[in-house]
């Protein structure tokens, strides 16, 4: 069995990611990544590595406060079925736990390994925060063929639909102002007169 290394990516692991995963893609396994994609978000990938060599990618994107999502989950194909994937699933939820998110979810072509690694198939519409933030912009949006899985992590705290109360970046006021006539203009001063 080979050895494999789960470390954080680093920028200079963005070339290579994006090869991987657009590779697979163009097998239709997967979904593509734009290189802006794979850089503003470098900070969410995990790298497998095998004798020094890149051989594995997946990233973890915190959607909502309770939940996350598996992304980009790609395993070059001499590699397959040879432990990568589940050693960068594994640090992946590492992360999340690290990070007190108690559900994961994922949307694949491959559900069987996922099921493998602890997770079950869901609807789309288990999943509102992914559908609203992402899905609407994708071009399969109106013929998704990807299978939306999730596995929970802490059944204390999550159950089957935890989404949390989504909340104002600046809340409103507790009651709103009437208005009480005219606004009264200010008495030119008399400082600055010589």
């Amino acid at each position: 069995m080979v050895e494999v290394v789960v470390r954080p990516a680093i920028i200079a692991d963005a070339k290579p990611i994006m090869t991987l995963v657009n590779e697979l893609a163009l097998q239709q396994v997967m979904l593509p990544r734009s290189p802006a994609s794979v850089i503003e978000n470098i900070r969410d990938f995990q790298i497998a590595t095998v004798d020094g060599a890149l051989v594995g990618v997946g990233a973890l994107a915190v959607i909502w406060s309770d939940i996350a999502e598996i992304r980009s989950l790609a395993v070059h194909p001499s590699q397959q079925k040879s432990g990568v994937g589940r050693a960068l699933v594994d640090a992946l939820i590492v992360d999340a736990q690290r990070l007190g998110i108690p559900r994961l979810f994922a949307f694949t072509y491959v559900p069987g390994f996922f099921q493998k690694v602890g997770f079950d198939v869901c609807q789309h519409e288990d999943l509102p925060h992914k559908v609203f933030n992402d899905c609407m912009h994708c071009p399969k949006f109106m013929a998704c063929d990807e299978i939306a899985m999730t596995r929970v992590l802490d059944p204390k705290a999550s159950s089957v639909k935890v989404f949390g109360k989504p909340q104002r970046a600046i809340p409103l006021p507790q009651r709103t102002p009437t208005f009480a006539g005219p606004v009264p203009t200010p008495k030119p001063s008399k400082r600055g007169k010589s």
